[in-house]
């Protein structure tokens, strides 16, 4: 019995003293905010075709921290699903992002960002490559406050996925692909 009142007491602590955290106002550029973000991102593949057109569909959970009131650092999981003509892919991928803050006006914070990355699928992606690949995205677009400690993203998104000649020159198709990049952003 002592135990259990000691946790819900522990409990009730960590609650109260936290209580005030989440009640302050926190910008996502803030130094020191800590922040989720979830978003969707439709691609098209823009050039060096693969003899097809394949679209992706992209969402993404990441987390960010902001290093100072210009720079934010995070890491990016991606879903995605590659509409190609030999049966769809599933692509999984992780990027470490760094994301700089170019310019800021009352409701919105100006931003490019870029990082490297690897993905893994379910099937030879795109056609003729391989399941293993690597990844570098950049993005150029803007955060507007949309209520206490909450962001609309929205982004121009540039994706590449390509395995590095790691399986020599004929299977190395790639991807560039270009596309809308809309999220909700939660700073703490």
């Amino acid at each position: 019995m002592a135990k259990q009142t000691s946790c819900i007491a522990t409990l009730v602590a960590v609650l109260i003293a936290a209580t005030p955290v989440v009640a302050q106002e926190r910008r996502p550029f803030q130094e020191g905010t800590v922040g989720i973000e979830v978003a969707v991102a439709p691609l098209v593949e823009i050039w060096n075709l693969n003899g097809h057109r394949e679209p992706m569909l992209a969402v993404s959970a990441s987390f960010w921290g902001a290093v100072s009131d210009r720079f934010m650092l995070g890491v990016e999981f991606q879903h995605g699903f590659v509409f190609q003509h030999t049966p769809g892919a599933f692509v999984q991928g992780i990027s470490p992002l760094i994301r700089w803050r170019f310019a800021d006006q009352p409701n919105w914070d100006w931003f490019i960002e870029a990082g490297p990355g690897a993905s893994w699928s379910d099937l030879d992606t795109p056609p003729q490559g391989t399941r293993f690949n690597y990844l570098f995205q950049a993005s150029a677009g803007g955060m507007r406050q949309i209520g206490n400690n909450q962001n609309l993203v929205l982004a121009y998104r540039f994706l590449h996925l390509s395995n590095n000649h790691r399986e020599g020159r004929n299977r190395n198709p790639d991807f560039e692909m270009m596309g809308l990049y809309a999220g909700w952003a939660i700073s703490f």
